[in-house]
């Protein structure tokens, strides 16, 4: 059997969304090399273990820092030594790459309307079977708790628009604390100077501060005793998905397209007629000036998620809640 090649190289919470699908396509080929962003090989690493060959390639327009970039057509005729290919990206750089490529290949298309796991088990199953994206997600049930005790509060952002303002971030703070629950600092490497900042301001009251850095198995330990994550939309929150159940705070990214995995994960939004914002699009300038749809939720709003059971969000106004994203159907 030829080997199979599989290319994923966006970024982390990219590759945490397609680990269910990743497994799949393993579980059917045997040969197999992953084909990620350097950003992401460690997590590939701590996700897949030596299920896979993985390798890296760095494609110009998914670079957040500068690093030696593929040439498209050198890395097509790559691509050509294997028997099938799976890309679970959908962009214009790599379709025209693959207009290149002789092997047979799939591109997994997109919507914004459609979460990002179900997209790819649509397109892959097929080819690889079907198959049941909770049981290749993670290995541990994930569930909303009754009453949450420890809450974490993940600060990381995947793009500067998917930021909550600090200032939100100390008042949910606040207001847990005297609801009389514990509090957790979250982010990623890109975070040290927010949390630096956030702990100072929380100084008179006992929390703990946990930043992920290349240890990934560390990183997750560090949240055994977390209860529930509270999280604006980026790669710290997806990899937090992983164990915790997450409460995520979106703005301008697709919500239904990029939420955290999970049944029991539960989304607040205010759904703003501009969203998904034009950080999508490669040939549009954002010029909003207001990022009215993060700065506008308030920590009241979150609270009251939190209090919930993950499922009565009566006490909650002036924001869209959704309960198990990843699980629905949008028309």
């Amino acid at each position: 059997m030829q080997p199979t090649a599989i290319l994923k190289p966006d970024h982390l919470g990219d590759l945490v969304l397609a680990s269910p699908a990743i497994r799949a396509i393993c579980r059917r080929h045997r040969d197999v090399t992953l084909f990620v962003n350097s950003g992401s090989r460690g997590l590939a690493r701590y996700l897949f273990g030596d299920t896979l060959d993985v390798r890296c390639v760095d494609f110009r327009h998914l670079s957040r820092r500068p690093t030696e970039t593929v040439d498209p057509g050198r890395f097509a005729r790559e691509l050509d030594r294997f028997g099938f290919v799976f890309c679970l990206r959908d962009d214009p750089v790599l379709r025209a790459m693959l207009d290149d490529v002789t092997a047979p290949h799939q591109v997994v298309s997109g919507s914004h309307f459609v979460h990002e796991t179900a997209s790819h088990k649509h397109a892959i199953s097929e080819i690889v079977g079907s198959y049941s994206r909770s049981e290749l997600f993670s290995e541990l049930p994930i569930v909303w708790p009754t009453a949450p005790a420890t809450i974490a509060l993940c600060v990381a952002a995947g793009f500067p628009t998917n930021r909550w303002p600090n200032a939100r971030w100390i008042e949910l703070a606040d207001r847990l604390i005297r609801d009389g629950r514990s509090i957790v600092l979250v982010g990623g490497p890109g975070e040290s100077d927010d949390l630096k900042m956030l702990s100072l301001l929380l100084a008179r009251i006992p929390h703990r501060v946990i930043q992920g850095g290349d240890d990934f198995g560390e990183f997750l330990d560090a949240l055994d005793d977390v209860d529930l994550v509270v999280a604006s939309d980026g790669g710290t929150a997806h990899i937090c998905s992983l164990r915790k159940p997450v409460c995520s705070i979106f703005g301008s990214s697709p919500w239904r397209r990029y939420a955290p995995f999970g049944r029991d994960n539960v989304l607040v939004t205010r759904d703003e007629a501009c969203s998904p914002c034009v950080q999508f699009s490669s040939a549009e300038v954002n010029a909003c000036l207001t990022r009215e749809c993060m700065g506008a939720i308030l920590p009241r709003q979150v609270a009251a998620v939190v209090r919930s059971n993950g499922l009565d969000f009566s006490l909650v106004h002036g924001l869209r809640v959704e309960h198990g994203v990843s699980h629905q159907r949008f028309a």
